[in-house]
């Protein structure tokens, strides 16, 4: 005889678009950041140096640049990787990515007319992704490395899986085979199901498919980022993208399985 320990469930984070944005609110927190941190030679009292100062001096363009970070994350996720550290100028990165934020906010519209259906077409926001799977590959994708992204996402739903099992001797493939078994549960061994949808035949084969896309997402997308070389393995942006969708659609199975174990 087996029981099951349901999960409390887990929020799922919106999706970032312009869509329900205050632009205009937006914009002028950018411009004023670009503004009072224009950068300004250092030069000065005979003394010539290449290093610029933000006009505003340093503590203002440090109050600024904690409010600015926040909404280049929301709205623009790959700032960090597409705007390069200046050794002259500290803030470089931060008023780069303004300023780019800046022209796709005031050109939206008019490109957005110019796409016709195309530019209304739906598209996949990193950070709308299962929290596990966007946190673990954030700081690496922000940086151009996502086949160390994708790698860092695929251990953290390795990890996920691991805490809802409570099980650290087997991992990834052998896990995921072993916690969508359609064997009962035994001492130590217990088994991911999905009681809540009420069809016989459509529970069966979300189990067998959850079984199956999970064991080919460790042995597909984890194993090769983890084992080929980058130069073997160069993954676009398009590429890392839908890799990291579908360990995420994996995390959210996991998420929403329920934990069957063995009676005692």
């Amino acid at each position: 005889m087996s029981q099951l320990v349901r999960s409390p469930p887990r929020t799922i984070e919106a999706m970032p678009s312009f869509a329900g944005v205050d632009l205009d609110r937006v914009k002028k927190e950018l411009d004023r950041f670009v503004v009072e941190a224009e950068p300004e030679n250092g030069s000065g009292n005979g003394v010539i140096t290449m290093t610029s100062y933000a006009k505003c001096g340093r503590p203002r363009a440090i109050e600024l640049v904690e409010r600015l970070r926040p909404i280049l994350d929301a709205l623009y996720p790959d700032w960090r990787g597409e705007n390069a550290p200046r050794r002259n100028f500290e803030f470089a990165p931060e008023r780069d990515a303004a300023m780019r934020l800046i022209a796709r906010i005031e050109s939206y519209e008019e490109i957005q007319d110019m796409l016709g259906s195309q530019g209304h077409s739906p598209q996949l926001s990193a950070a709308g992704l299962h929290a596990d799977v966007w946190g673990a590959a954030v700081t690496q994708w922000s940086t151009g490395h996502r086949h160390e992204a994708v790698l860092a996402a695929a251990k953290a739903v390795n990890s996920l899986l691991q805490v809802k099992l409570g099980r650290r001797d087997v991992s990834e493939a052998k896990l995921v085979r072993e916690g969508f078994s359609d064997k009962g549960p035994t001492k130590g061994k217990p088994r991911l199901r999905f009681p809540q949808i009420d069809d016989d035949q459509t529970r069966e084969s979300t189990r067998q498919g959850a079984m199956d896309f999970g064991a080919g997402c460790f042995e597909g997308i984890r194993n090769p980022v983890g084992h080929l070389p980058n130069a073997e393995l160069d993954l676009s942006e398009q590429d890392g993208l839908e890799r990291l969708a579908a360990l995420s659609l994996l995390a959210r199975w996991v998420d929403q399985a329920e934990l069957e174990v063995a009676a005692e």
